[in-house]
């Protein structure tokens, strides 16, 4: 055990030349902080730190071995194939990628009515299938009087297709996902 500043000294860990980030144990859990390599050779500690509380280190830990075990997603290049409609969306498929959830962005258009040629007059396309779940997931923070004409093409869908795997978010789920993650402040 090597201490350091009064704090346990888990782990050094380089992170480029005259960079590495120093692992500690806290009371609470752990504190990862950047130090940086003086020009007299002295390490001074950086702004950069992260403090992980004790509760989240299992889920860590579990989030990690799971990411060692899927091939790794370019976040960019997901986002590059997407011209995303909304913020929502594009959060959304941020969200995906950290948890390395393979996506794709509309990649399929229900036709819900036909005119007498057989043309399709209307149609409902989700805004992203998880090939790994097997599901379509809509995002429909929208105004009201918007989510009642989606819900309308939603109904007809589950009415041709029973068995296409559909979830709906609406605007307060969607909040709640993005509560949970930590990405807006809880209300």
């Amino acid at each position: 055990m090597h201490i350091e500043d009064g704090r346990e000294l888990i782990e050094r860990v380089e992170r480029g030349p005259g960079e590495e980030f120093r692992i500690f144990a806290t009371e609470g859990g752990i504190a990862i902080q950047l130090f940086r390599q003086a020009p007299g050779g002295e390490w001074i500690p950086g702004e950069e730190r992260l403090e992980i509380p004790a509760s989240l280190l299992d889920r860590l830990r579990e989030i990690l071995h799971e990411a060692e075990e899927r091939p790794v997603l370019d976040a960019r290049a997901a986002a590059a194939r997407a011209p995303f409609a909304n913020a929502s969306e594009e959060e959304f498929a941020r969200i995906l990628d950290f948890y390395q959830i393979e996506w794709q962005y509309e990649p399929r258009s229900f036709p819900l009515e036909q005119n007498g040629q057989g043309e399709v007059t209307e149609s409902f396309t989700p805004d992203f299938y998880l090939p790994q779940f097997d599901v379509y997931i809509e995002l429909t923070t929208l105004k009201q009087d918007l989510v009642t004409k989606k819900n309308r093409k939603i109904r007809r869908l589950r009415e041709l297709y029973p068995t296409v795997n559909l979830k709906v978010f609406y605007g307060r789920d969607y909040r709640k996902l993005l509560e949970r993650f930590g990405i807006v402040p809880k209300q």
